[in-house]
């Protein structure tokens, strides 16, 4: 099955993620901090009147902070909104929640059009992200993309979420 990736600069790492997980890529933005909130969450924003959590990519992958230049947001579509690819079976493990989520990213680069086949499994000694965030990687002529897997980035902030709700420490 071919994918289209959407790939993106994040602490100087190059990411990707299934472009059919992407409702739109926002620059003007104003974030309002959450007080309390966990390290990984970036802030709250509005976006044409619809709350929006912006999670901090950064922080949840442990990238070097990057100071400096207009960072971009990646709205990411809802569950109802890929339900139609997940009937035609793409996305089939994809969890993207009901609420409206944001991921904030250095900069976009380019689409890149591959096969399953051109999915590598992680290497062992990558150890800039942790491993179960990850769904492989793609070679490119001089430089690696690692796939992103949203549904567990989702699910590790909500996690913490949850537990600094309760009081408790990270994970």
């Amino acid at each position: 099955m071919i994918r289209q990736i959407a790939t993106f600069e994040v602490g100087g790492a190059l990411l990707g993620l299934d472009i059919l997980v992407i409702k739109e890529v926002y620059r003007h933005m104003t974030l309002t901090p959450v007080p309390g909130a966990p390290e990984h969450i970036g802030g709250l924003m509005n976006l044409r009147g619809r709350v929006v959590t912006v999670i901090d990519l950064e922080v949840t992958l442990d990238l070097p902070k990057r100071s400096g230049g207009e960072k971009r947001l990646l709205i990411l579509k809802t569950d109802p909104e890929i339900v139609q690819y997940q009937s035609r079976g793409m996305l089939e493990n994809a969890v993207l929640g009901e609420d409206i989520i944001g991921l904030l990213i250095d900069r976009m680069e380019e689409v890149l059009t591959i096969g399953e086949d051109d999915i590598l499994s992680t290497p062992p000694n990558l150890d800039i992200v942790e491993k179960k965030l990850i769904e492989g990687v793609v070679k490119l002529k001089n430089r690696l993309v690692i796939l992103l897997d949203v549904t567990a980035i989702l699910k590790l902030v909500m996690s913490t979420m949850e537990n600094a709700a309760k009081g408790e420490s990270a994970v």
